[in-house]
């Protein structure tokens, strides 16, 4: 996905509403502006990128970053298509890629309430370092 994709708005949304369910999290208009605006100097000047997955409408993304590793900055799945397999889809694909440019490992937070993704990290073999999830490669 480049910087100026119309789906950047709407990740940016997502991102920042992500931790709305943990505890007094209320992200602001600006908020959203401002999430919208560093993802696209991101990912011009610092190389970060997302992978999307779109049937019509956003299914799921992944926003990661790569240097000497590989860091997973979020990553969102509709609700409603939680459970059917596409964060592991998006999360080995970024695998495969970090592997093919000699990455030594992918790492990411995951706010220990997030028991799906806690778990889901865990069966691809990533392990806790500290209050981050890595994946030796």
């Amino acid at each position: 996905m480049n910087d100026d994709h119309p789906l950047l708005k709407e990740i940016a949304y997502l991102h920042e509403s992500i931790p709305a369910g943990y505890e007094d999290w209320q992200p602001t208009d600006l908020d959203y502006l401002l999430r919208e605006e560093s993802l696209k100097l991101l990912m011009q000047h610092e190389g970060d990128q997302i992978l999307a997955i779109v049937e019509e409408e956003l299914i799921a993304f992944i926003w990661y970053k790569m240097t000497d590793h590989t860091h997973i900055k979020s990553l969102w799945v509709d609700p409603r298509r939680r459970g059917q397999g596409y964060a592991s889809r998006l999360k080995n694909e970024v695998k495969r890629m970090s592997e093919a440019q000699g990455m030594a490992y992918i790492k990411g937070t995951v706010h220990p309430a997030n028991r799906g993704m806690v778990a889901l990290n865990k069966k691809l073999g990533y392990n806790w370092v500290g209050k981050e999830m890595r994946l030796e490669l």
